[in-house]
């Protein structure tokens, strides 16, 4: 006799539908949605140990890392939505318009972001530099996604857009080892120039900081003849963090240098 059984088989369970898909259908995208879940934490953590080993700014570390994990999860819903039976010409189509909207409506921050990859993959300048930003300057004390932030002499933090300083000249002082210093000095018609020339060098060669090496040495040149003086640059090389130090004390020092050769600067009495 035949007896009615509520035990279902589980080809019979699998066949269940849920909102038009079978559950066997739902449990092998679980099963897909986990594999690449898996995945993409292996393959983050293996390039966040590469980027680790490379001298990259930690900013542009960051935004890789972010960017490998944004393509792996649009790929893995691809992958997930085509288990499911979403065509996924639709699904790359949809993101397409929603990413579309999404960069209208971000355009200024967007453009940001982009200059600020750009600045850190071309590295114009790094971290702890001295530069000059249109007219702002001071010292580079963090290079981000969408700020470049700089401290001034004074102690002041400013943050520029990065789409500015891609915009605009910057200068760095600091990036080259040496830098040349230039001191003018005006002197009145009476004072010999050989004098003048003997005076400055000695205030710069009383400076340990000066350079003295090959094609560095000090050097005086007259630079322009005006009514009632002579005008006189005093130029040497110095290491770039002395800059500052060397050119205060130099120009201190020569006009020391000058009184004792009984030379005076131009409106002295």
């Amino acid at each position: 006799m035949d007896m009615f059984s509520p035990v279902l088989t589980a080809a019979q369970v699998l066949s269940i539908s849920i909102g038009g898909l079978s559950l066997i259908t739902l449990l092998s995208a679980l099963v897909v949605l986990g594999i690449c879940y898996a995945a993409i934490r292996l393959l983050t953590r293996l390039v966040t140990k590469a980027l680790s080993r490379s001298r990259l700014e930690d900013a542009l570390k960051s935004f890789v890392v972010s960017f490998v994990k944004a393509v792996l999860w649009l790929l893995t819903a691809v992958i997930v939505a085509g288990q499911l039976g979403i065509s996924s010409a639709s699904l790359v189509a949809l993101v397409s318009v929603a990413g579309l909207a999404f960069s209208l409506s971000l355009q200024s921050t967007l453009t940001n972001v982009f200059s600020g990859f750009t600045i850190l993959f071309t590295k114009p300048f790094s971290t702890g530099d001295y530069v000059e930003i249109g007219t702002t300057g001071g010292s580079v004390a963090a290079i981000g996604l969408f700020y470049t932030t700089l401290v001034t002499a004074d102690g002041k933090e400013i943050s520029i857009p990065n789409s500015e300083v891609c915009s605009t000249r910057v200068t760095d002082y600091t990036r080259e080892p040496e830098r040349m210093v230039e001191l003018s000095f005006d002197l009145g018609y009476a004072c010999a120039a050989g004098d003048v020339r003997a005076a400055l060098l000695s205030a710069a060669a009383e400076d340990s900081r000066v350079l003295s090496d090959e094609g560095r040495e000090p050097s005086v040149v007259v630079a322009a003849y005006k009514q009632g003086s002579v005008t006189y640059h005093l130029r040497f090389w110095v290491r770039s963090p002395e800059y500052w130090d060397a050119y205060y004390a130099v120009n201190e020092a020569a006009r020391e240098s000058l009184a004792a050769a009984g030379l005076k600067l131009a409106g002295e009495p």
